[in-house]
């Protein structure tokens, strides 16, 4: 039996904010316009890992209507969203992030999503020829792209035609009309996976879309969980409570109870329009207009006073690299765990790289072949596989996080000829620029990718006659800066 209507919870947005402006963390924008200045704002503020921003008062919209840009750029807002205590050392959080995803991974089963009979989603709603999405402030955030995009900090979700398998994924959404939204998906994610079990069989593809909602279920929603995986279940987790949802009166999917926003529709088998371009979080415009899938919208459900939660890519740092980083790093270094490699110190994936091609792995090396088997492993398991193009492992006195560390490891321990090797057919899509028009339409997406042994040769390291590093301890360091203080404050 259905739960009573839900109060505010751990998923609740405006609770979030609350928390998140006691922490310095929210500023109010009044006033921007939807049509790239919004865009601009969100661009600049995410470059500087800026709080959250609150958009309000846009031109022939209702007062209250909101859309928030920035959720997570920062440590503090990052540690707010997963509850985990706010580090500003990268390496800190990645090691914090690891041991929740391995807490996770074996209590989720836990946290199935709860049905409950109501929620705040469902204080309006518009149904049949009701339905008009213009009613929604939605951005145009880049002067090239091809409409305003309703969809980009967007949760979707889709239940598998064959299981019980609730997918929850993070997908752009192009609004095409008032009722009609564009749906790009790359064929290797989960969403077109199911959808196109329902196509095959003749049959609409039934979908959930919200708009609004707490930024955990946007974290999770944009992580890549194996196949047969229930988001929903992670996130209620790491939240330490059930998911509440609200079945949808047209589809029967989940709606999360507290959305701002949500729809729900039918994508229908080989019904296409004109979709982007948009700028995406490549840095580039991964594609022209081009046909994709469409969702027919049938119901939409929002909050009174509704908050679009908008996540802008385009030129890394963009508003989501930065916890993309941070989330793909720790998941690396969680499987690299699960694989049984020893000895690894860190993980990081830059942002520069889209949060996704540039790996770079510290070990302490403990045997033959270890910098090898590493750097494989993180190039391709199930979190680091996808567009993967450098993997560079060094040894445990270089910080991944810091490039001048990286590059000098690269340059004083790394023989091109003896330490890279050349994979070919990698795993990309087809927002990859590498991959041409013509190569996508004979459905050869894929790249190559580098694994790069910038460590000290285990031979050497073993008897011990690599040239030293000219530094000083770390405890000379330490003891310095303390007798010293006053000239590095």
């Amino acid at each position: 039996m259905a739960s009573p209507q839900v109060s505010p919870s751990r998923f609740d947005l405006r609770a979030w904010i609350e928390s998140a402006r006691a922490l310095g963390q929210i500023q109010d924008v009044p006033g921007a316009e939807l049509k790239y200045e919004l865009g601009a704002i969100a661009e600049i503020n995410s470059r500087r890992g800026g709080p959250a921003f609150l958009f309000d008062q846009f031109a022939n919209y209702p007062a209250g209507f909101r859309v928030m840009t920035g959720a997570a750029i920062n440590p503090t807002t990052l540690a707010l969203t997963l509850g985990i205590q706010g580090l500003p050392d990268k390496m800190a959080i990645v090691d914090s992030v690891a041991q929740l995803l391995k807490r996770v991974d074996e209590t989720a089963s836990n946290y199935p999503m709860e049905f409950v009979s109501s929620g705040p989603v469902m204080e309006n709603r518009m149904a049949g020829d009701e339905v008009d999405l213009t009613k929604l402030p939605t951005p145009i955030f880049h002067e090239h792209d091809g409409g305003p995009y309703i969809g980009t900090g967007v949760i979707q979700i889709n239940k598998d035609l064959d299981s019980d398998w609730v997918n929850a994924g993070t997908y752009r959404v192009h609004m095409q009309n008032k009722n009609t939204l564009g749906n790009f998906i790359s064929e290797t994610h989960h969403g077109h996976v199911i959808r196109k079990k329902f196509w095959d069989k003749g049959q609409p593809s039934p979908v959930v879309m919200s708009f609004g909602h707490h930024p955990l279920l946007l974290i999770l929603g944009s992580f890549e969980l194996p196949e047969g995986v229930d988001e929903l279940s992670w996130i209620g987790a790491i939240a330490g409570q059930r998911v509440p949802v609200v079945r949808g009166p047209v589809t029967g999917l989940p709606i999360p109870a507290h959305s701002e926003i949500a729809i729900e529709g039918y994508a229908y088998p080989g019904k296409e329009m004109m979709e982007g371009p948009f700028g995406e979080f490549t840095g580039y415009y991964g594609g022209d207009r081009t046909m994709q899938p469409c969702v027919e919208v049938k119901a939409v459900y929002y909050r009174n006073q509704p908050i679009m939660l908008a996540t802008p890519p385009g030129r890394p740092p963009h508003d989501y690299s930065y916890y993309g980083s941070v989330m793909k790093s720790a998941a690396v270094k969680e499987s690299l765990r699960k694989a049984g490699v020893p000895g690894v110190k860190a993980v990081w994936i830059s942002e520069a790289s889209s949060s996704r091609s540039f790996i770079v792995t510290s070990i302490k090396q403990m045997y033959g072949g270890h910098a090898t088997q590493a750097g494989m492993i993180a190039a391709f398991c199930q979190a680091g596989v996808d567009m993967a193009r450098y993997s560079i492992v060094v040894d445990e006195d270089i910080d991944p996080t810091n490039m001048n560390d990286v590059i000098w490891a690269l340059s004083s321990r790394c023989d091109p000829a003896e330490d890279i090797e050349v994979i070919r057919q990698g795993v990309t899509n087809t927002l990859d620029c590498t991959v041409t028009p013509e190569a996508k339409k004979e459905f050869k997406v894929w790249n190559s990718r580098a694994i790069i042994k910038a460590v000290r040769p285990y031979d050497r390291l073993c008897k011990g006659n690599y040239p030293k590093v000219a530094e000083c301890s770390p405890e000379l360091i330490r003891t310095t800066k303390e007798k010293w203080a006053h000239l590095f404050k």
